[in-house]
């Protein structure tokens, strides 16, 4: 019941977002054309109009493009300000608006260059010539034409074209001088007047000689230089966008590399979006091409041949980052939402799977659709009051398609430039700044990040208040994805997109526009409308072993086995233990610096009841979990065999007994147990296979004390050879694993050895047990500088009490 309340509010919410859409993008959007005809049917008017100045080019290359009249758009909306909007229909009378968006028609002959056209014309959206032009050499020569001549032709030119010369004042003649001619121009002012437009306005007609070239519709701004000044912004504003993009690509470079050679990520998901964002922007530059080129500043080129350099500098510096971006993005960002928010992927798993079909999907795709629809809404109604106060959205370049399939350039913009930026910030800023910072200020730095790589659908004059507005635009789809999961967000950033860019589309009156339009639109809708069934169902998407992606189950499996050894060295530490300082009456310091997590070192010193001390320390063979579980046994067999009967024979019969039956040759273990008296100062020691331990005299020698036998487990007997010595006031025992020794520098084979351990010994002797092993672990670390340790290294020291 929770879910159908929840799911139907959605729905409501959607219908409302559509609804404020519909309401307030023609109030946000008020100078948005008519779309009445689509480029083809522009071409298709030009094209026979164009007959009227000449004969047609044989087998011509035809460019078609919009044509955004930026200087004009700002002065009327900067006109409209002043006038208020009761006076819209009147400013439309002008003709003006109709001239902010055109299709813009340049025919070229073969293998012409950029500027070299033949014929020239501008069609409006709603299908009225604006302009025809003939494109003539300036070394064709001409005889000169007089103004009443020139007078005559042109307002009988401009009859046939429909166009009334009643309706404009006495033309202004203007003459330009070439070398074999000179061209005029009949500029015709427009007598409709509008209070407080300070532009002037008309149509001109053009002569290149005597020849008749055709006509356009000239403006005149006084203050266009101020207005291009202010409009700078908005142009770093897509410089660095891309610079951006790089710079993402940058960071994201070294985590994928670093976590790559750990084997933490997978690259087949990865993979396949980039694919899928590298076709999309293949099959977008390939629409865009030819009209987008034609705008390049290369003038020594041919239109074709700039074509088709044009797809190949899109591509590389475009697509290809765009598509590295998501790369790095779903490798990297997978591995680090995967840690927390894990669940969050699942729907979208299941749509990179095929697995449509279930009420994960489905949920997710119907909160996604409708979100979309309430953020379009929200865009629209924002840029609607944001008029209040004067700021504008420039929605000129928002309708600025640039091929035929309108519907395919929109899905095809936002899989190559908005999917990699949505799966950056999602993925990976979202999740790495809620786990440094926090949730809330998690949300903020990904909100920023946002901002920068996504500014917004719309740009605003000023362009403050445009990153205002892209603010609270990002926090929609940013915080769908913690409430819900990535397909919802992804899903409603793609139609929000879709809805507020391709509103022009949508809203079109010519009939194939609206298709291509809400055809755009039905991608977004396709995983609902393919899961549409399961929407009330309890099928839901669950991950099955196999369906884990490989590299997540190495992870699993890596932490599995982190949180074993954790526990292994956990039980390790508990079971060696943490020594007094003093122990009837002798000093003590002791130190187990293990390799890994778990050692094969073990140590022990034990108080008798009769005053003596046993101690012993042993090394099993390598290090890791197996040595570690020798070390722990013959720890526990050690502690149990003192306290039954602690003399030196029977210890190492028991030890060597139970390494025997546990490991045998497998885990060689070397062994040394001493007993020391202190009120006699008599030392009783043995030793199978392990390293003497050191006698330190308060004079300052070092003495070997030496003991030799098999080690541990090689045989199922052991023979040993106790040997007894005596000591004096004073005197340190040092006790170590042949860790100590081994020890080297980082890619080098020379080791610490026994010379330098004697020196160091020497060299500490007069100090306390403390200041004796932190000097010899201080000597060892300074001759390795710090290098990993290879090997466990464990001492234990002892001073008897001076006289």
């Amino acid at each position: 019941m929770r879910l159908t309340r929840e799911l139907g509010a959605w729905t409501l919410a959607g219908a409302v977002g559509a609804l404020l859409l519909c309401w307030a993008y023609p109030r946000a959007a008020p100078f948005s054309p008519p779309w009445r005809i689509s480029d083809r049917q522009a071409e298709a008017i030009a094209l026979a109009r164009l007959r009227d100045l000449g004969p047609p080019v044989a087998r011509p290359y035809v460019v078609t493009r919009l044509s955004h009249q930026l200087v004009l758009d700002r002065r009327l909306q900067l006109t409209l300000d002043a006038a208020g909007d009761r006076q819209l229909a009147r400013l439309r009378q002008t003709g003006l608006p109709d001239r902010i968006l055109a299709w813009e028609v340049l025919v070229y002959p073969p293998e012409a260059l950029r500027d070299d056209w033949a014929y020239r014309a501008e069609i409006s959206t709603t299908g009225r010539v604006i302009a025809l032009q003939q494109g003539v050499e300036s070394t064709v020569k001409g005889t000169a034409l007089d103004r009443r001549q020139a007078r005559a032709r042109a307002d009988a030119f401009l009859r046939t074209q429909g166009i009334d010369p009643a309706r404009y004042g006495e033309p202004e003649l203007r003459a330009q001088q070439l070398a074999g001619r000179t061209d005029l121009a009949l500029r015709y002012p427009d007598r409709t007047a509008f209070p407080g437009l300070a532009v002037s306005y008309g149509v001109a007609v053009t002569f290149a000689g005597q020849r008749l070239t055709g006509f356009s519709s000239w403006v005149e701004d006084p203050q266009e230089r101020a207005l291009k000044r202010s409009m700078q912004p908005l142009i770093f504003v897509d410089f660095g966008e891309i610079v951006v993009l790089y710079l993402l690509i940058l960071l994201l470079a070294g985590p994928f590399l670093r976590r790559y050679h750990a084997g933490e990520i997978g690259v087949a998901r990865a993979g396949q979006l980039f694919v899928l964002v590298a076709g999309a922007g293949l099959a977008l530059v390939l629409l865009v091409k030819r009209a987008l080129s034609s705008t390049m500043g290369i003038h020594f080129a041919s239109v074709q041949q700039i074509t088709w350099l044009f797809t190949m500098i899109f591509v590389i510096f475009n697509v290809l980052p765009a598509a590295l971006l998501a790369f790095f993005a779903w490798s990297v960002g997978e591995a680090v939402c995967r840690e927390r928010w894990g669940a969050k992927l699942a729907a979208f798993d299941a749509l990179l799977q095929r697995k449509w079909s279930n009420a994960t999907v489905a949920r997710s795709s119907l909160v996604g659709l409708a979100a979309g629809a309430l953020f379009a809404g929200a865009a629209a109604g924002l840029f609607a009051a944001l008029r209040g106060i004067h700021v504008w959205g420039q929605f000129g370049g928002a309708g600025n398609f640039a091929s035929g399939w309108r519907g395919a350039e929109l899905a095809g913009a936002f899989v190559t430039f908005a999917l990699p930026c949505f799966l950056t910030v999602l993925l990976w800023v979202l999740p790495s700044a809620a786990r440094r910072l926090g949730r809330a200020l998690g949300l903020l730095a990904a909100l920023v990040v946002w901002i920068v790589v996504l500014p917004g659908p719309v740009l605003t004059q000023p362009l403050g208040w445009g990153i205002a507005a892209a603010a609270l635009l990002a926090a929609g789809p940013i915080l769908l994805f913690l409430a819900y999961d990535l397909l919802a967000a992804l899903i409603a950033g793609y139609v929000s997109y879709v809805l507020f860019l391709g509103y022009p589309l949508l809203s079109a009156a010519s009939g194939s526009l609206r298709i291509q339009g809400w055809l755009a639109l039905a991608v977004g809708a396709l995983p609902l409308a393919v899961s549409l069934r399961e929407l009330g169902g309890r099928r839901e998407f669950s991950y099955r072993y196999e369906d884990v992606p490989p590299h997540v189950r190495r992870i699993a499996e890596r932490e599995r086995q982190r949180v074993e050894l954790e526990t292994a060295r956990g039980i390790q530490s508990s079971i060696l233990p943490d020594l007094p300082p003093r122990l009837a009456g002798v000093d003590v310091a002791h130190a187990y610096l293990p390799a890994t997590e778990v050692g094969g070192d073990f140590y022990d010193l034990m108080a008798l009841e009769d005053g003596r001390l046993a101690m012993a320390v042993g090394d099993v063979a390598g290090h890791g979990v197996s040595s570690g579980l020798v070390m722990s046994m013959a720890k526990s067999a050690l502690a149990v065999q003192v306290t039954w009967n602690p003399e030196v024979e029977a210890v190492f019969r028991t030890l060597n007994r139970t390494v025997y039956q546990a490991a045998r040759k497998r885990l060689l273990t070397t062994f040394c147990y001493a007993l020391l008296d202190p009120r006699r100062r008599e030392l009783l020691y043995a030793s199978a296979g392990h390293l003497y331990p050191y006698r330190i005299t308060s004079s300052g020698k070092v003495e070997a004390l030496i003991s030799t036998g098999y080690p541990l487990g090689v045989r199922q007997t052991i023979a040993i050879d106790p040997h007894l010595v005596r000591l004096a006031p004073g005197d340190a025992l040092f006790l170590f694993s042949d860790g100590l020794i081994e020890a080297r520098p980082e890619r080098s084979d020379e080791q610490f050895g026994f010379d330098r351990l004697e020196q160091s010994l020497a060299r500490h002797a007069g100090a306390s047990v403390e200041s004796l092993r932190d000097g010899v672990l201080a000597d060892v670390s300074r001759f390795t500088a710090n290098a990993p340790r290879e090997d466990d290294q464990t001492i234990l020291v002892l001073r008897l009490p001076a006289a």
